[in-house]
């Protein structure tokens, strides 16, 4: 059965794959811990041949590319990647692109796009309640502030609540350009997170 989004097909964005949108987590639902990127990269038009199942299963053995900057960030996150409750990753976009702007698009483009799909991640938390995220980027750190509205502000980091679950949201740049100082106290955040919620 395929699954199809048409909101963004003005800008030429298309989804159609074996899942929902929604069920666009890489790695187990349990997780209790969400890494948040952009998009996924890729072709437009690309099609995901993966099924939900597989998108369970698909951060076991090798690890994307994308990840290795995490493990700078935190051995002990990076080691529970893809474990049953350990961490997921997800896109608010999720349709691929090779960069996100789109070449060409005008801001309000984007913003659409973004404020088409954040619906989705909206349901995304609710349905699989994760306990700490991870936002990797400015743009993801903006967006998460509301879905999930900051009730304790911490700066680097904020608690809030999103049907009655306590959640904490991590805001960073985007890992792959912050140094390494910056990645270091990243990880320190999270892993004080971690202690709080005996992850």
């Amino acid at each position: 059965m395929a699954f199809e989004c048409h909101k963004c097909e003005r800008v030429g964005l298309k989804y159609q794959r074996k899942y929902r949108p929604i069920e666009f987590l890489e790695g187990r639902r349990n997780s209790l811990i969400w890494i948040v990127g952009l998009n996924p990269k890729g072709d437009l038009g690309t099609k995901d041949e993966r099924d939900a199942e597989e998108l369970q299963n698909c951060l076991e053995g090798e690890i994307y590319p994308y990840f290795r900057d995490f493990r700078r960030v935190s051995q002990r996150l990076y080691d529970l990647l893809g474990k049953d409750r350990g961490v997921a990753h997800t896109d608010i976009v999720k349709c691929f692109s090779e960069q996100f702007p789109v070449r060409g698009w005008k801001g309000e483009h984007t913003r659409s796009v973004i404020n088409n799909c954040k619906e989705y991640l909206g349901q995304q938390i609710r349905e699989f309640r994760p306990r700490i995220i991870v936002c990797n980027g400015s743009v993801v750190s903006q967006t998460l502030r509301t879905i999930i509205t900051p009730e304790v502000d911490c700066g680097t980091s904020y608690i809030g609540h999103l049907d009655g679950r306590e959640t904490v949201v991590v805001l960073s740049g985007f890992i792959g350009r912050i140094d390494n100082y910056a990645k270091a106290r990243l990880g320190k955040e999270i892993e004080i997170y971690m202690e709080r919620y005996g992850i």
